[in-house]
């Protein structure tokens, strides 16, 4: 199975009102079949790098790590930018959905740990830009 030949760009995530943004090199998920292969086969992911998953509105969101070497954080952010869930150092290879706890429509996968050592937590706010806004009203989840 090929990866997909995925779109990339530049996001923010404000840590809180009271930090500079940090920014994050991430390929884009936006169709059925980018998000079904997300980071599947991926060697380690580099600091501040990940991939962005966009679906056409918030709804519950389930991932697992199917072909996924590599440890994740999961970050579910609802329309509005807001973090409403994080799932950490998920385990590699493994079958187990891993649910968000509230409506999602962006979810970024990031290096294992790496939510925890930026500071990342509930007062975390998600910045796209203008292109990575763009929606595709089919997506499913992966």
């Amino acid at each position: 199975m090929r990866s997909p030949d995925y779109a990339a760009t530049k996001i923010q995530l404000l840590p809180a009102p009271d930090r500079q943004p940090i920014s994050f090199d991430v390929r884009l998920a936006t169709t059925p079949a980018e998000q079904a292969y997300g980071l599947m086969f991926s060697p380690p992911l580099a600091a501040r790098t990940g991939m962005l998953f966009i679906f056409a509105k918030d709804a519950p969101r389930s991932f697992w790590m199917k072909n996924t070497p590599i440890s994740l954080d999961m970050l579910f952010f609802a329309s509005d930018g807001r973090l409403v869930s994080i799932i950490a150092n998920t385990e590699p290879f493994s079958l187990t959905a891993r649910k968000s706890q509230k409506a999602a429509q962006y979810v970024l996968e990031i290096g294992g740990g790496e939510a925890a050592r930026l500071g990342l937590g509930s007062l975390t706010r998600l910045h796209l830009p203008v292109a990575a806004a763009v929606n595709s009203a089919g997506s499913q989840e992966k």
